[in-house]
């Protein structure tokens, strides 16, 4: 395995309480490595930081590996009980020594320009909205049934 290390403010923009979360890399598909084994899925392997907010994480080389390969970047986490899920728009591919996130991104095909884009989905908004999120309000009115055939939804997106 190649060793990843990264700090996760470097790649949210902000820290995060290990409890609450965790990055998640993702291959992008089957494959296999120089030496024949075969990675029968896209295997996806999830870190928390640690107290100080840093990360590392062992990868499957993909430089090595048959078929063109990277893995996708995204970060889950909780908030007021519901599990969120961030899809950055980063892939990274990693040689077999490893190295700093940074250092990793391909810049080709989606890399380098993080996607901030969120959409809560919900009847009630975010505890915590920042400029750019989005809410998709369910079944919006005085009385919210979100078993109502008839449900209706309307878009909202916080501006700084």
């Amino acid at each position: 395995m190649a060793v990843v290390d990264f700090d996760f403010a470097d790649l949210a923009g902000s820290s995060m309480d290990p409890k609450d979360g965790e990055v998640i890399f993702t291959l992008n598909q089957a494959n296999t490595t120089s030496d024949n084994t075969l990675v029968a899925d896209m295997n996806s392997y999830p870190v928390k930081p640690d107290a100080n907010n840093r990360c590392t994480v062992g990868l499957l080389p993909t430089t090595t590996m048959t078929l063109d390969a990277w893995y996708d970047v995204s970060i889950r986490w909780n908030q007021d009980g519901h599990a969120l899920t961030g899809y950055l728009g980063i892939k990274i591919r990693v040689p077999p020594a490893g190295g700093q996130l940074k250092d990793l991104i391909d810049p080709t095909g989606g890399g380098g320009n993080i996607n901030r884009s969120l959409v809560w989905v919900g009847q009630y908004p975010p505890a915590k909205p920042y400029p750019g999120m989005y809410w998709l309000q369910q079944e919006p009115g005085p009385d919210p049934d979100p078993f109502d055939p008839l449900n209706t939804s309307d878009l909202h997106v916080w501006r700084p």
